[in-house]
Parts: C-alpha cells; structure tokens; sequence
C-alpha cells in the first residue's frame, strides 16, 4: 500500500487552516488494504493566534509540527518533508492552507498521473480561485462563481523571469480537462514522488517566499524528471490569502528572489536586464523593494532584513504535546521491552494524553518488531533499513517527535516512579531553556555516575596523576538538588525544544561515541546550561547497549570519536597523557573504561 503524506504549512492562519482540514474530510477513502495510507501533517511556523490548541482540539489524529519560528514557505514545508520521509511517505502532497479540496478523487488522480511514468516526477491539478477571491470579481456571473480559473498548467517566462499561469481568469467550460506534461507545477498544490526528494533534495530554503517552486522545478528537470497537470481533478484556492497581492512581503520576496533566482538560471542577456531592472527598483521603488535589491546584493538569505518576521524564538510557542520520548534499539529487544514496560507503568507518571513515545529500530537481528508490536498503537515506530548509529538514530526520532520537551532514553534505561513528571517539572521552572538529565542508578539501587566535565589535558592529569575524581571522567554531583554540571549522560537526557532551535540536533561526524561531549560543549559555547536532577531517577543497565556491537568494534568507534571531537594533535597528546598515567600515576583507569558507559 502506497502512503502519502498531506503536508501543509500554517503561520497565525488558524481559520483558513481548519477550514483546509475541514475539506479534506471530502476526499474520498479507499477500501481497507487497496489504495493509498494516509498521513496529514500541519506544520506550524511560530503563529502567535493559538493555531496550535485549535487545530489540535478540532483534529487530534492530525500531526502538529512547531518549528520554532517563521521558517517561510520553503522552511516550513521542509521540516513537514522531513518529518514524512521518516514516516516512509511515498509520495508528498504540499497544500497551501488557503486551499480548499473540490474534487473527492484528488489524491487518486495525483497518484495515478505519476505512476504512469517513471520520469514523471512532480503533478499539480487544476486550481480554481475559491469563490469570492477572484482577482476581477465583477467579470463574472453568478454562476461562473467557483468555476474561475487560476492554474490549469503553464509555462516559464525566461524574459521577465516569472511564471504563466495557462487559464488565468478564464471560467472553466472544460478546455483544460486533460493530462499533459507542463513547464512548471504550482507551489498551492503539487505531489511528489520521494525518487525526487532521493535525487534533488528539499526545496532551498535561502528563498524562503515565492521562487522556491521555480528553483525546485528547475533541479527537477535537470535531473530528468518531468512535471505534468492533471485536468481531471481540481481544488480552490484563497488566492494571496497569506501574503497580500501587492503587499511588503510580496515586494520584499519577489524582488529579492527574482534576482536571486534569475541570476542563477537564466542566460546573459536577461541577467543583464535584470540587473538593470533592480538599479531602477533600488533608486525608484518601493521601500520593501529597495530593501529586497540591496539584501541580493548583500547576499542575505532566507527571511532576510524584512521587519515582519522577528528573528529569534517565540517564547510563546504552543505544541500539540508536552513530552516526546525517544529511544534507540539495536540488538536490545529484551532491554527495550523492558523500557516501554516501565514507561507506561502508572506510578511512574506517562500522560497518554500529552507524551508520546517513538522507538527507532536500527536495523536489528532480533526480534525487535514483534516485540514492540504489542506496545501498538501507544507508540510511534520507526524502522531503518540499517544500523546508521548512535546520532543519526535518534536524529530521527527527535525530528519525528511533537512535544515540547524531548527526552532521550538509551534502550538499556528504565523509568523510576515520578521520573517523567519530575524532568517536566523542573525543566517547566527554568522555562525549556536548559538541558537536564536524571539521576542513573544501577539495577541494584546504587549510585551511577551521571555528569562529566569536558575532557581536557589538565582533567586527564589531575585524575589520573593528583587522583581527583571526576576531573576527567564521569562523576556523581552531590547534591539533592538540581546541580548544574559541564555534561550530562545521554543515556537520560532532556532537550527542550526551544534549546534544539538553537543548539541544533546531535553531531553525526560519528557512529556512535562522543555525542555527547560534543554535544556539552557546543552548549557551552551558547551559553545553555546543563542541570542534573537527582529528584528523577532511572536504572540504567550500564554498558547494555554497547555491548551488543561487541568490545572490539566498540573501541574502534570510540578511538574515531575521539580523533574526530578532538582532531588528531590534540588527540595524540592527550592519549599520551593517558597511556603514561597509567603507567606511572596513581589512578589504574582504563581508556576503554567510556566503552562500558
């Protein structure tokens, strides 16, 4: 069974949203094991109008991506991508939110157009202007209402750089009725096929409004692919609902991006016109449109110096959930089991409804997925086609997760009573600005060492030579209250979302070692502190994890962690210090010793 992703993109839109979702009950459903699987996907880019409770009130089966911030259109409908591709999307249907679905068989016919050949690659149907949003509303008859068209295919002006819609305004009397290949797609309404994504990437996010659809087109078909219209199938579409026909953000982004766009694709002599079209528009346009021509010339992408789109994080934010968990399997059916067990025990304080779980099996030799099977439909399971590691594993799960709050757990870790209420608590108190991990305890109730301090030279000499514990590795802070510490385990570790936006995701230079002091120093550089929380507690089956890929390739993972955290001078010396430590000092702690943690 096919599965296609409905992505769409809201930003302080909440009605023209929920009455996008609300037509998307129109489409019709397939019987049960024909046809296609479903998924929809919002992604909300930083609204400030309670989109987020609303949609998620009205819809709860729907997934709720928050960005952070205003990522644009290219941003915005990127993480939704990310997010379907992890799912395992076949195909990828973007809407914009101020479109509304006519025609019940839409995905059907979308489908059925790209699969008729395998160099069809991306498919957009015949747009009407939703009814009332004509741009000539005194044109028409009453009954031409709803049948105006805005997009039955087109083509791709290279002299003024701009794209052609065929039909514009005309009233649908069935003369675009067919199916046939097309110079360009509408960003409103276009399905792609993930052989697409696989080869050209996402769209480029340095155009973040208007061009990203002309850019992508055109890596489309330099890579083979072709575009086509589908006549047989339409939907409406509130026309500049989001941006405003002649508004700052259309002047700003159009010139901006027409520049940058055309300068990159098209030949000499309109590069030259362009050039200078944008004098003229920087001496004698508009405010927006000066702006857009000097920040091309700049070379300033993405939102750019428009002052409507704040740079930053909304403190603000709302999220579908609270917490999302995230845990890694390989090779630990037996310990990932237990994991999931202690999660959803009662006392230990899981909230079905504002926490989530998602378990990644990295491409195990066990019995993985018959296990987890019966913790379906609590969880959200993922599974890679092979082992890609420690970072790149629960990469995935955090770009997969909804929650406010993201929690790593390494599958070898087990829920004590009020653990998870406890990191939520506490981490509610520094307001999501700080990363804190529990405290870990071995399965016979005694102390584990939890924090570390970032490996140095001086560390290494002071643990090994002058037998200062825990100046070079991990230690157990004293205290009963929350303690702030250099580094964390990341057997336990909470990452808030709003730290993520700025911290960015784990380090895959890696297989698997040294994440996570990599991870606490580039905290460190931002100034994001770490906080062990000795109030929540957790058995960690120390080692359980690693042991699975065996001691010999273990050491070999974690001496190319080591090189690469440190780079190969820094390194040999420290590894030096190390081995003659040994030798002569008075601590007889192997180097192996972070293999067992």
């Amino acid at each position: 069974m096919k599965k296609v992703s409905i992505i769409t993109v809201n930003y302080s839109g909440k009605e023209d949203t929920l009455e996008f979702l609300k037509s998307l009950r129109r489409l019709q459903r397939a019987p049960a094991g024909e046809g296609y699987r479903l998924q929809v996907i919002v992604v909300d880019n930083g609204s400030s109008d309670g989109s987020v409770s609303a949609i998620n009130k009205a819809f709860p089966q729907i997934d709720i991506l928050q960005t952070g911030s205003n990522l644009g259109f290219s941003g915005g409908y990127n993480k939704g991508l990310d997010y379907a591709q992890i799912w395992g999307a076949d195909y990828f249907l973007l809407i914009n939110n101020d479109c509304l679905i006519n025609s019940p068989n839409l995905v059907e016919e979308l489908i059925k157009t790209a699969e008729s050949n395998p160099k069809i690659g991306l498919v957009s149907p015949k747009i009407y202007f939703a009814p009332g949003f004509e741009f000539h509303k005194d044109r028409y008859k009453k009954e031409d209402v709803g049948k105006v068209i805005w997009f039955a295919g087109g083509k791709f002006d290279w002299n003024n750089i701009g794209s052609i819609h065929r039909g514009l305004d005309e009233v649908d009397k069935w003369q675009y009725d067919l199916v046939e290949q097309s110079e360009i797609f509408s960003g409103a309404c276009v399905l792609i096929k993930r052989e697409v994504l696989e080869k050209i990437g996402y769209l480029d996010e340095k155009y973040f409004l208007y061009f990203e659809d002309s850019d992508f087109a055109q890596r489309a078909k330099i890579e083979g692919f072709k575009i086509f219209y589908n006549g047989h199938t339409s939907l409406y579409h509130k026309v500049s609902q989001s941006t405003g026909i002649g508004s700052i953000v259309t002047d700003y982004y159009h010139t901006r991006n027409r520049l940058v766009f055309g300068m990159k694709y098209a030949k000499t002599r309109t590069k030259l016109a362009l050039l200078k079209e944008a004098i003229k528009l920087f001496l004698f346009g508009r405010p927006a449109q000066r702006q857009g021509v000097l920040d091309f010339y700049l070379g300033i992408p993405g939102a750019g110096n428009l002052a409507l789109h704040p740079k930053g994080v909304n403190v603000n934010l709302e999220y579908p959930l609270k917490l999302s968990i995230g845990i890694v399997n390989y090779n630990t059916a037996d310990l990932t089991k237990k994991l999931l067990e202690s999660i959803f025990q009662k006392e230990n304080g899981y909230d079905l409804k504002s926490m989530e779980v998602i378990v990644l099996d990295n491409s195990s030799d066990d019995n993985c997925k018959e296990i987890i099977r019966g913790f379906l439909p609590r969880i959200k399971y993922l599974a890679n086609k092979e082992n890609e590691g420690f970072s790149k594993g629960y990469n995935k799960t955090i770009k997969y997760s909804l929650g406010e709050y993201y929690l790593m757990l390494n599958s070898d870790i087990e829920v004590m009573e009020g653990g998870l209420p406890e990191l939520v608590r506490v981490e509610d108190e520094f307001k999501g600005e700080a990363v804190l991990g529990g405290k870990l305890i071995f399965p016979d109730g005694s102390d584990q060492d939890s924090a570390f301090h970032l490996p140095t030279v001086s560390g290494a000499f002071k643990e090994y030579f002058l037998r200062i514990k825990g100046s070079y590795f991990m230690f157990m802070p004293k205290s009963d209250q929350p303690a702030k510490v250099e580094g964390l385990a990341m057997a336990c570790l909470m990452i808030p979302k709003m730290v993520l936006q700025k911290a960015g995701l784990l380090d895959e230079g890696t297989f698997i070692f040294f994440e996570d002091i990599e991870y606490a120093r580039r905290l460190k550089k931002l100034k994001i502190p770490l906080y062990f929380v000795p109030t929540a507690r957790f058995i960690h089956h120390h080692g359980a994890s690693t042991k699975r890929i065996g001691q010999e390739k273990a050491i070999q993972h974690l001496e190319k962690g080591a090189v690469h955290y440190h780079g190969i001078v820094y390194y040999t010396l420290l590894s030096l210090i190390l081995r003659l430590g040994q030798i002569f000092g008075r601590v007889k702690t192997p180097i192996s010793r972070w293999v067992k943690d």
